[in-house]
């Protein structure tokens, strides 16, 4: 049996600008990442160079309000499956320079 790893973050998107970042600008022919969306606002994440399996949920939580605004608020879920320490953290190191650019 394949011992898996999860973790959970926090963020300020919505669901459907997550899905567009991340099957956009975040997965190219050279990231080496292979996305294939499995239901809405669901995703595995797999490479073909090395064992690599990744599931990403997300799930709109209610609106931040601050003052006049509304900030979202999505919490994602990934869960990695035979997937080594140094992969998950490759994964990360990448998945930070793409959705936090801005400090956001």
């Amino acid at each position: 049996m394949s011992a898996s790893h999860e973790v959970e973050y926090e963020m300020g998107y919505g669901a459907d600008e997550f899905g567009k970042v991340l099957g956009g600008p975040f997965v190219t022919r050279d990231s080496g990442y292979v996305l294939h969306g499995t239901a809405r606002h669901c995703w595995s994440i797999s490479r073909d160079d090395r064992p690599f399996d990744l599931v990403i949920r997300v799930i709109e939580q209610p609106a931040r309000k601050l003052g006049l605004f509304n900030l979202p608020v999505l919490k994602v879920q990934f869960r990695f499956t035979g997937t080594d320490e140094s992969a998950r953290e490759a994964f990360f190191h990448r998945f930070h320079q793409y959705f936090h650019k801005g400090g956001g």
